[in-house]
């Protein structure tokens, strides 16, 4: 899962984390598409390419939030490779600084690409009224279709906050897939991921693809995890912005 490619226009606290070079992203492309021939291309079960890279779990190109620099940096390495990847648009940001206009998304569209909701506003969704929730999974649908002429059939959950009120709310909308940002998400509905950090070598990067993260990065995984359940969604949200801060 990526986010920002090029660091362009970032402003949301910590988003920094996750930014990746132009040219960490070109090697890290270079690097998928040169084990093709070796393991084999398999069909995703959602719409668009998913490649095998190592083991069974197979290995989606996604990005969150439709930041301007996937357009202007991703997109041209993703062509000349000749790669699909998911972008999930924060409805909310499509036109604004920093963000993606609705022209470039619909060129996403043109080249290939598969686009779905990342939600109206980026806010937790676990801490939502009824109404709220509905507002951030079925406008963001309806906006992104009426504005693109297509089905939106994908949701990426924000923030990695996920519950079951989240997942019913999504099938009851005619979403075919939820994406989260807990690799263990697997159930045929819920698509796991793991951010990409600005900071991984090419070996480290390569690494991940075919053995998953270090014991390190798996236990800070956990110790986030755990953390977001004790704390809740609030608490567990300005902690970790005041942390970034200093």
């Amino acid at each position: 899962m990526y986010h920002s490619i090029g660091n362009e226009g970032i402003t949301e606290e910590g988003a920094q984390l996750y930014a990746v070079t132009l040219d960490n992203f070109r090697k890290q492309m270079e690097y998928i598409v040169g084990t093709v021939p070796l393991q084999g291309l398999r069909v995703s079960p959602l719409r668009g390419q998913t490649l095998q890279i190592g083991g069974d779990s197979p290995c989606v190109i996604t990005f969150d939030d439709g930041l301007i620099d996937n357009y202007t940096n991703a997109l041209p390495i993703l062509k000349e490779f000749g790669l699909t990847a998911y972008f999930f648009i924060l409805v909310g940001k499509i036109g604004t600084s920093g963000y993606m206009s609705w022209g470039q998304i619909k060129e996403l569209l043109g080249a290939g690409m598969v686009v779905g909701s990342h939600g109206m506003t980026h806010r937790i969704l676990t801490v939502l009224s009824g109404k709220e929730l509905d507002y951030e999974l079925r406008e963001s649908k309806k906006i992104l279709e009426d504005n693109l002429g297509c089905a939106v059939d994908y949701f990426s959950v924000p923030r990695g906050f996920c519950n079951k009120r989240i997942l019913e709310k999504a099938k009851e909308l005619g979403y075919k897939a939820i994406f989260t940002s807990n690799p263990k998400d697997s159930d045929g509905y819920k698509f796991g991921r793991i951010p990409v950090r600005g900071n991984w070598s090419l070996g480290y990067f390569i690494r991940v693809l075919n053995n998953g993260l270090s014991f390190r990065d798996k236990t800070e995984e956990l110790i986030k995890k755990s953390s977001k359940r004790i704390l809740g969604a609030g608490y567990y949200d300005k902690i970790r912005t005041k942390i970034l801060k200093k």
